[in-house]
């Protein structure tokens, strides 16, 4: 994809993002640290970002970098962008429910198997 398309594209989700979360353009250029003048640019298609920058809207908007650039976002990254800031015994939790489900998942896939 050219870059100038590429640039359209990417801004292009990223405005959906922030009207779709009722921000603000000003108020998404703040929590990412940008002018809201240059955030217009960005989802205008005229200008491009740092990768700082990325990472920065990708936070304020809660999404992976990957959705910002490609639209489509890494199932493992979403997991990890989820679990981020939470306390150590939430975290424990967590990999303790994902450990009991993944067991389910394996007992069940083998049961099918077997019935096959």
């Amino acid at each position: 994809m050219e870059k100038k398309n590429l640039n359209i594209a990417i801004g292009n989700r990223i405005r959906v993002l922030r009207e779709t979360q009722g921000k603000t353009r000003d108020r998404l250029a703040e929590e990412a640290g940008i002018s809201s003048h240059f955030l217009f640019e960005i989802e205008t298609g005229k200008k491009s970002m740092t990768s700082n920058t990325i990472i920065n809207i990708a936070k304020a908007l809660n999404v992976t970098t990957d959705f910002i650039l490609l639209g489509a976002a890494n199932p493992m990254a979403k997991i990890v962008t989820n679990l981020e800031g939470l306390k150590p015994e939430q975290l424990n939790l967590a990999e303790q429910f994902i450990e009991t489900f993944s067991i389910g998942l394996h007992l069940k896939q083998k049961k099918e198997r077997e019935e096959r």
